[in-house]
């Protein structure tokens, strides 16, 4: 069970702080649910509410990892998964890959993602799916990675590949 005050990355809302644990009857249900009050960091008026008996909405809740935990994922994600030239499966793929909420998973596709966009020609560029995905992917891993590292958003993919040093809070 997690406190409040706990900071927790959820899913792919980022970082987020467990502002309170409250019941509540929502909508048309009859019986009050324990819920934690998740705030995100970048947008502490933006509110989820995760129920404390759902297993499965509670296992997205997971903790901030340490700067040497980051270090070791980003070293050990070098298996990526496989580039798919049909668009359509690609993006069903990927978005499955997403709903898993593996961190280590989710830094791979970001690193495929952003390869496989450096090596297109001036004149090609990614399709919107993965170029919205990757944007998504940065952002989910710059509220965690500036949490433990103080970087801008803009750092997330050169701290990722070792281009630039940071250091950890």
């Amino acid at each position: 069970m997690y406190e409040i005050g706990s900071l927790v990355v959820y899913g792919s809302e980022g970082v987020c702080k467990v502002t309170e644990i409250v019941e509540n009857s929502f909508s048309n249900m009859e019986d009050t649910r324990k819920y934690y009050v998740l705030a995100q960091i970048s947008n502490p008026a933006y509110k989820v509410f995760v129920p404390c008996d759902n297993e499965n909405l509670v296992s997205r809740m997971q903790r901030i990892l340490s700067a040497e935990e980051i270090a070791d994922m980003i070293r050990e994600s070098n298996e990526l998964p496989e580039w798919i030239s049909d668009n359509k499966l690609r993006t069903k793929t990927f978005r499955e890959i997403m709903q898993t909420y593996d961190r280590k998973k989710i830094l791979a596709l970001a690193k495929l993602l952003y390869i496989t966009k450096s090596n297109l020609t001036d004149k090609k560029k990614l399709f919107a799916s993965d170029e919205e995905l990757l944007k998504k992917i940065i952002r989910i891993l710059h509220s965690e990675f500036s949490l433990v590292y103080e970087i801008e958003a803009d750092q997330v993919i050169p701290f990722i590949f070792g281009e630039i040093e940071c250091k950890a809070k």
